[in-house]
């Protein structure tokens, strides 16, 4: 309530002198009285003037008459609160910075977290998206060195891009440097603007990386004030750690379990004002780890330059007011009518809202794009899986992975995990990313090691992944990030690299099936008729394609240069994991 009151601005505060209607009109009715009783001599008022007629319901009739003035000054000066605007969704602002601390160590490719540590993470924190309310959230990832991949900012689309950059490859240095990443999240909080702030810590929390640099971290963030919040995607049983080219990590040639330390990380976050939380199927995790944490923390106030929307509060005060004057000057009996009908129509149930068999129903007439409305209204695993699946139809392979993800987090059994993981892997290899799919078709195996479909589409995968070419160190020098958040030009020297080009094809077995591709045959005869002495000599078709290998992009490699700008000094000695 109190964030309610700092956030509330007025267009136009001038119109609350409309309050001070009700005083005039009473002074000028005293006038006027005093004016009526020196008409005639005190004997003769009772026949020049009715005063019972003139007392008969004064007060409450005036006061309701100063109280529809004073809610009307309020609708007039405009009562307002900061908004954030996203998808279609409005909700208060809450102007808070976050910066999120993410494990991305090999520990994190442990599969006691279905479908493995890091994948779930992601998912978790795309979950988590939906739920800010304007705060402004930045991305750290961290192994053996941290580096920022995306500062805080208040835009989802770009903190979902930044969450589709992940993978454990960007950062080289081996291990776990949980102290490195807690204090460049607390030097990023120092460098961001307003008071408050917090930092979100996913990670598998296990207890090879609780040691004393990163309890100094800790500390160094309570003096700072700020608040350390823990989701631990991990079990406290453990899981052997898979090494990248096989098998698993050993320590004295036993095989290691890598297991999480609640209790640790648990006195740590409470030890800061935060709290920590497990990650579990459902909202369960979230509704206590933003909805009673984050949510609660006290925010900025908000500025009316920085606000790109409103939420108008004036017909909260204009109805009550018009209700009031109706009472005032009508008839009872007109008033009496007007209640029952704004009664009644309240009463009235509301439409009907899209049910499954709607949802079916646009599928089956191929109104993907209805289907996939009304199944993400429906909630749910079915409700998820149906609105992927739509999605899919669509060829829009980023909703369709958000809403299979959605599904994987809903999932109440096995199977159902499983079907929406394969269908996950299938959103990830239409969009190219051929080691999530591998990972996500791996993992199917596992659960469903007779799923022939699942292990057509690991194969033709893996074929992809394998093809691919390794990326090539660049030797440039890239003093900013401004070139990747802003889609600019940032130029890189000596990339050599090759990646072959791949015709466009379907995954094999797909249990979602696209639709038909267009263009085909729609490559045309040359015309007639061209000017003569225009030609192509084919021995510059070479050099043509060779120019065009140097124009494709090297995501991979930028971000992980640009990330070493932030790794300062030795890793130190610690476990590979």
């Amino acid at each position: 309530m109190m964030d309610v009151w700092a956030n509330l601005h007025w267009r136009e505060p001038l119109w609350l002198w409309l309050a001070a209607v009700p005083l005039l009109l009473a002074g000028w009715r005293a006038l006027r009285r005093a004016r009526v009783l020196r008409y005639a001599d005190a004997d003769l008022l009772p026949w020049a003037a009715s005063l019972s007629a003139a007392r008969r319901d004064a007060w409450p009739r005036a006061l309701a008459h100063a109280l529809a003035w004073g809610l009307l000054a309020l609708a007039a000066a405009g009562p307002r609160l900061p908004l954030d605007w996203r998808e279609g969704q409005i909700a208060p602002r809450h102007v808070v910075t976050v910066m999120v601390a993410l494990d991305v160590s090999a520990s994190m490719h442990a599969s006691d977290i279905v479908p493995d540590r890091l994948t779930r993470a992601r998912l978790e924190l795309l979950d988590w998206l939906p739920r800010l309310r304007g705060e402004r959230v930045g991305l750290i990832i961290y192994a053996g060195a941290a580096g920022v991949l995306l500062p805080p900012t208040d835009d989802i689309d770009l903190l979902r891009r930044a969450l589709d950059q992940v993978d454990s490859h960007l950062i080289e240095a081996p291990g776990t440097n949980l102290a490195a990443a807690l204090d460049l999240a607390r030097a990023q909080l120092a460098a961001a603007p307003g008071h408050a702030k917090a930092v979100l810590l996913v990670s598998d929390a296990e207890s090879d990386s609780v040691e004393p640099a990163a309890q100094a971290a800790v500390e160094a963030l309570r003096q700072a004030h700020l608040p350390l919040f823990v989701l631990g995607v991990g079990s406290e049983a453990g899981a052997p750690v898979p090494l990248p080219d096989g098998g698993f990590a050993e320590r004295d040639g036993v095989r290691v379990l890598s297991r999480m330390d609640a209790a640790t990380y648990g006195q740590w976050a409470r030890s800061t004002g935060g709290r920590f939380v497990e990650a579990a199927d459902g909202d369960g995790d979230w509704a206590a780890l933003h909805d009673g944490g984050i949510a609660k923390l006290p925010g900025d106030p908000v500025t009316a330059g920085s606000v790109r929307a409103w939420r108008e509060l004036y017909a909260w005060c204009l109805v009550p007011a018009l209700a009031l004057f109706m009472a005032v000057y009508l008839p009872r009996r007109t008033v009496a009518t007007a209640a029952v009908a704004v009664l009644v129509a309240t009463l009235v149930p509301p439409p009907a809202q899209a049910d499954e068999a709607a949802a079916w129903q646009a599928w089956q007439a191929k109104r993907y794009a209805s289907a996939q409305t009304q199944y993400a209204q429906l909630g749910g695993y079915a409700g998820q899986m149906g609105a992927g699946a739509a999605a899919w139809r669509q060829a829009d392979f980023a909703a369709a992975a958000r809403h299979f993800g959605a599904a994987l987090l809903l999932a109440a059994n096995d199977r159902e995990r499983a079907d929406a993981l394969y269908n996950l892997g299938n959103a990830h290899y239409a969009r190219r990313q051929w080691q999530a799919a591998v990972e996500a078709y791996q993992t199917v195996l596992r659960m469903r090691p007779t799923d022939f479909r699942a292990r057509a589409n690991l194969e033709t995968a893996w074929q992809k992944l394998q093809r691919q070419s390794r990326d090539v160190p660049m030797q440039g020098d890239l003093r900013s990030r401004h070139g990747f958040l802003a889609e600019g030009h940032i130029q890189t020297d000596n990339v050599n690299g090759h990646i072959p080009d791949e015709p466009e094809s379907v995954v094999p077995g797909m249990q979602v099936e696209r639709g038909h591709v267009q263009g085909e045959g729609a490559r045309a005869a040359a015309p007639t008729g061209s000017p003569a002495g225009t030609g192509v000599d084919s021995r510059l078709a070479p050099s043509g394609l060779k120019k065009m290998e140097r124009l494709q992009d090297h995501p991979q490699t930028m971000l992980r240069n640009i990330l070493k700008q932030d790794a300062g000094g030795k890793a130190g000695e610690r476990p590979a994991w």
